[in-house]
């Protein structure tokens, strides 16, 4: 019954003056007002597809439809506006998500990262277009990357700039990271297949991805270092920085926001989109998970100097074996 009264509550907010909620049901799921009533009422349970078309109909948010009993859980996700990957509607969406979470007073961000996390990409043009080239050709079959290689893909100022906006936002948000010792080696590895698929021109335009993917190393290193995120911000702040080293590979990603008293976990999917929820069994959950993991995990922020300098140390021998490969190759 809880349920529902949210469901009907929700509802009757956004419903036109003139109209009633019982008006509503019988216009959206075509039933007579008896059946609409017996739902009202709770008589009648509403149907997963029922609650979907109010959804649909009148931007009711499909929460409260969720039940713990029943292990049910529902996802939003902003879709690309096109069948073309809208990259710009991307960057547009993360960064508007991360001032969401700015916009509490108690946050935090917990990622679990098998590959690096998108977003150290932003701040990195050249890093970020190549990491857009791979996601469009590879992995998201974007005719616009398929005809190309990577020379002939401009650097889009406008995706530059949202880019930049977003990683500032993530910068004021206090975050919990745990790599695992491949973490880096997924966008080198990716860095490797366009060299062998012949994406790349020349070893120049190589090495400056990889001069990108070393500073991105070389600021989140210091991140650790000073354990603050805004380490060379202009305005002095601390937003902390908890960096954590798993000793065994995995291959989950979870990701999950506290906003004050409401939690939200990020779901990966197409590469470089995601689906959201707060249903709350199923964020608790997965709070859980990521706890569990950061108890067995190194701490490499802060005063974990020794395990920091060998983390990095073993990061720095992955980027120079693959620039000693690089020198092999005949472009």
């Amino acid at each position: 019954m809880k349920n529902l009264k949210l469901l009907l509550e929700t509802l009757e907010a956004v419903l036109p003056a003139h109209q009633t909620i019982n008006q509503a049901l019988m216009k959206v799921l075509k039933i007579n007002k008896d059946a609409a009533s017996r739902r009202i009422n709770g008589k009648t349970p509403f149907t997963y597809d029922e609650v979907c078309a109010l959804s649909k109909a009148y931007g009711v948010n499909l929460l409260p439809a969720q039940s713990s009993r029943f292990s049910n859980v529902v996802f939003g996700y902003t879709p690309f506006k096109s069948k073309a990957v809208d990259s710009k509607h991307f960057f547009q969406t993360i960064s508007g998500l991360l001032h969401k979470i700015n916009g509490h007073s108690h946050k935090q961000l917990y990622h679990v990262a098998p590959e690096v996390p998108v977003y150290h990409y932003y701040n990195y043009p050249v890093l970020l277009n190549f990491k857009l080239f791979y996601w469009g050709k590879y992995l998201l079959n974007d005719e616009y990357y398929i005809r190309r290689i990577f020379k002939e893909v401009k650097i889009d100022a406008e995706i530059t700039a949202h880019a930049k906006k977003a990683y500032q936002q993530y910068c004021m948000i206090p975050s919990v990271e745990i790599w695992t010792p491949q973490t880096i080696q997924t966008v080198l590895t990716q860095i490797h297949f366009c060299v062998e698929t012949g994406d790349f021109s020349g070893k120049r335009e190589v090495e400056q991805v990889l001069d990108e993917v070393v500073a991105m190393m070389t600021r989140l290193k210091r991140m650790a270092e000073e354990n603050n995120k805004t380490f060379d911000f202009d305005k002095k702040m601390q937003v902390p920085f908890q960096f954590y080293k798993m000793g065994v590979n995995i291959n989950t990603t979870s990701i999950l926001a506290e906003m004050d008293q409401q939690k939200m976990v990020l779901q990966p999917f197409n590469s470089i989109n995601f689906m959201n929820t707060t249903q709350q069994d199923f964020c608790e959950e997965n709070l859980r998970w990521i706890q569990n993991i950061q108890s067995k995990s190194s701490l490499l922020s802060g005063a974990g100097i020794v395990e920091r300098q060998r983390y990095f140390s073993m990061v720095n021998k992955q980027i120079n074996e693959f620039r000693d490969q690089l020198e092999k190759v005949e472009f």
